[in-house]
C-alpha cells in the first residue's frame, strides 16, 4: 500500500503521521511525506521581504518533524516539500502521479494567511482526490 501523507506540523497533521507511521508498522505501508509551502511570490506585492522564505523554512521544519518519527522507529520514509499557492492541488496531483493508495490528512491545520487564501485543505482533498482519504482528527 502506498500511503501520502500531508502535513503542516500542526497538531492535526502529526496526527495524520502518527496514523500513517502505524501503519507502515502493521502493514508494512510505503509512506511519502509531504509538505507544501504556500507560494505567494507574483501574486501579492505588498507582502513583507523574506515571508516566502519563512514560508519554506516552516514547510521544511514541518517535514522533518515528522521524518523524526519514522527515524525513531528505524522505517524508512520519504520526503517532499512542494510549493504551491493552492497546497490541495499539490497533494491530489501528486497522488495522480505516484499513484497512491490512500492519503492522510489531518482535518485542519495552520492558520492565519494560508487559512484565509486556501480554504480548507482537507475538504478539497477530499472532494478531489483520485484514491482514499483519510481525514484524521
Amino acid at each position: 500500500m502506498k500511503v501520502l501523507v500531508a502535513t503542516d506540523g500542526s497538531e492535526h497533521s502529526m496526527k495524520a503521521v502518527q496514523r500513517a507511521l502505524e501503519l507502515a508498522e502493521k502493514q508494512q505501508a510505503q509512506v511519502t511525506l509531504m509538505a507544501v509551502a504556500y507560494y505567494v511570490k507574483d501574486y501579492f506585492d505588498e507582502m513583507p521581504p523574506g515571508i516566502q522564505d519563512k514560508l519554506e523554512s516552516e514547510a521544511a521544519a514541518s517535514l522533518k518533524k515528522a521524518k523524526a518519527l519514522f527515524d525513531q522507529k528505524g522505517i524508512k520514509v520519504e520526503t517532499e516539500l512542494q510549493a504551491g499557492l493552492v497546497p490541495a492541488n499539490n497533494i491530489i496531483r501528486k497522488a495522480e502521479e505516484g499513484k497512491f493508495d490512500r492519503i492522510i490528512i489531518g482535518s485542519s491545520g495552520i492558520h492565519g494567511l494560508g487559512r484565509i487564501l486556501m480554504g480548507s485543505t482537507a475538504a478539497k482533498v477530499v472532494a478531489h482526490a483520485p484514491c482514499e482519504v483519510t481525514v484524521v482528527r
